[in-house]
Formats: C-alpha cells, structure tokens, sequence
C-alpha cells in the first residue's frame, strides 16, 4: 500500500516533468487539501488548547509547570496526569506542524 508522503512524491515527480502543463483543476484540489488540513489542524488545536485549560483549572497548575514536573516524575501516573502530558504533547505536535504550514517555502 502506498503512503501518503509516496504519493505526495509521485505528484511532486509529476508536476517537476512538466509544471507548465499542470491542470489548473489540480491546483484548486491541491489549494482545497491544504485549508481544509489547515482547518482541521486548528480545530484540534482549539479542543487540545481547551482540554489543558480544564486540566490548568481542576488542579490550579499551569500546563508548562506541569509536564515539566511530570517528565521529572513528580506527579505520579495518576490517570487525568497521564491524559494531561498526553494532550500537552499532541498540542505541541500541532503547533509544531502548524509553525511548518507558516514558514515560507523556496516556491513563495
């Protein structure tokens, strides 16, 4: 079964050969694919972001504070602590992908 990233190769191949002669179809899809990833991203990112707010508000104890004590293992392994770094992670993957999907690329 071929990946994603593999087919996002294969068309990037396509295009290369001959960029001139793209469809302008493609393009919009292209266009279309990345908001609507963009979207998506954003709407995880609001849930994540509302999710450590909770977590901040039960247990009067900012995000940040938190998994750095829980990496030290000063927390436990609670079941809310484990979600907690769990969602700390995940929301700092999505902005990670995020800041990627801003920064320029050497096509703008």
């Amino acid at each position: 079964m071929i990946t994603t990233l593999e087919k996002v190769r294969r068309l990037e191949q396509y295009i290369a050969a001959d960029s001139s002669t793209v469809d302008p179809v493609l393009d919009m899809t292209i266009d279309k694919l990345l908001a609507r990833e963009l979207t998506r991203m954003l709407e995880l990112k609001a849930r994540l972001t509302n999710q450590t707010v909770e977590f901040e508000d039960d247990y009067s104890l900012k995000s940040a504070d938190f998994y750095r004590r829980y990496e030290n293992g000063e927390m436990g392994d609670k079941m809310d602590f484990v979600e907690w770094a769990a969602t700390v992670e995940m929301l700092a993957n999505i902005k990670k992908r995020l800041a990627l999907k801003e920064a320029p690329t050497s096509t703008d």
